[in-house]
């Protein structure tokens, strides 16, 4: 396994983990308020490590299908960390299958931009990717819930409502984006910055 394959597999892990963490320091049968338990629940770096596979995984089937197993993975885990089928698949969770596959296609084609572009336009596509994130998660939750009226002053008060939980979101993206697409990275991954990147996979392997 390469340098850049082992690193994938750490970036994965390290994801799962950070999804799972706050169903594991906080109570699940109790209301979080937080004015009362701070934790940064949005502070992930999921939309980055999508860009990322999208980015360095030649084969399209192969770093979707990784985005999706890392999402399952964690979804699974959260099921049995709370004992709770709806706290891990609630009714609008299909949302996220869809949208994190299209933030793998944002990550194509970022490996190939010289520094510091690439950091430039991955905080960029990282943006994009949150306000698309935040568009079809939030229109699904709109139709799975009750608390608004089912029409468009309903779908509007919806988007309202989700702004302050999206924020953490957008600050962790831009971070994590910056960081996986800079020199650090390249570095953490055992390679030189100066290397041209290449793919995970050899072509005749992802067919």
């Amino acid at each position: 396994m390469s340098s850049r394959a082992k690193f994938i597999v750490g970036l994965i892990a390290f994801t799962i983990f950070q999804r799972l963490l706050p169903y594991l320091v906080t109570n699940p049968d109790v209301n979080q308020n937080p004015s009362i338990i701070f934790y940064p629940w949005s502070f992930m770096p999921l939309t980055a490590v999508c860009m990322y596979l999208g980015a360095h995984i030649h084969s399209r089937r192969s770093s979707i299908g990784l985005a999706l197993l890392m999402l399952l993975l964690s979804d699974l885990s959260i099921w049995f960390a709370t004992g709770k089928f709806a706290s891990a698949f609630p009714p609008d969770r299909c949302a996220e299958y869809v949208a994190y596959p299209l933030i793998v296609m944002l990550g194509i084609g970022l490996n190939q931009n010289a520094w510091p572009s690439r950091m430039v336009s991955a905080f960029g596509r990282g943006i994009v990717a949150e306000i698309a994130f935040f568009a079809i998660s939030n229109f699904a939750y709109f139709l799975t819930q009750t608390a608004h009226s089912h029409d468009v002053a309903g779908l509007i008060a919806c988007y309202v409502d989700a702004i302050p939980f999206a924020n953490k979101a957008f600050v962790s993206t831009a971070i994590y984006s910056v960081l996986l697409f800079s020199p650090i990275a390249v570095r953490a991954a055992g390679e030189s910055p100066t290397v041209s990147d290449e793919p995970v996979l050899e072509p005749a392997l992802t067919r």
